[in-house]
């Protein structure tokens, strides 16, 4: 049986590194941000931060103004197709709406390192299939406009 911890930040980061995602530590937050997940079109951040009982990973993704509508209608769907993310939009009167997915992993009974990995490859998966999933619904801001034909995306998503 593997031995089990109550994960802090250097431990995190040494399961990530063992597991071959790749990180980084920035010098304004206490995330361990993933690269990986980052590098998504329409990603603005994913990290995990160590809690004393809890992980959690959290991702970002700016989204169009007037995709608030659409996307609060298909929130329901959303949230019944990735029953293992928490999945809301966050809203405020200084920066664009941003799609926020998270979800956590408690750690306070301990945690092995196969359960680290299972928890942070599934919700990985599911934040590439959702963050797809809006960049289909075309409810992304792109940081440098989406890939291909800008003209034909935007036409297809006003109405």
């Amino acid at each position: 049986m593997e031995p089990l911890f109550v994960p802090d930040s250097d431990q995190v980061q040494r399961w990530l590194n063992e597991g071959s995602t790749t990180n980084y530590i920035c010098e304004h937050c206490e995330g361990l941000h993933l690269t990986d997940l980052q590098q998504l079109d329409g990603v603005l951040d994913s990290r995990i931060f160590v809690e004393s009982d809890h992980l959690v990973l959290t991702t970002e993704v700016e989204l169009r103004p007037t995709a608030l509508l659409p996307l609060t209608i298909e929130m329901g769907r959303i949230n019944i197709a990735f029953p293992h993310l928490k999945v809301f939009v966050e809203v405020s009167d200084d920066a664009l709406p941003k799609l926020i997915m998270m979800d956590t992993l408690h750690t306070r009974a301990g945690v092995s390192f196969s359960q680290f990995r299972h928890f942070l490859l599934n919700v990985m998966e599911y934040t590439r299939q959702l963050v797809s999933d809006c960049q289909n619904m075309g409810v992304i801001t792109y940081p440098e406009g989406p890939e291909g034909d800008e003209g034909e995306n935007e036409g297809e998503y006003l109405h």
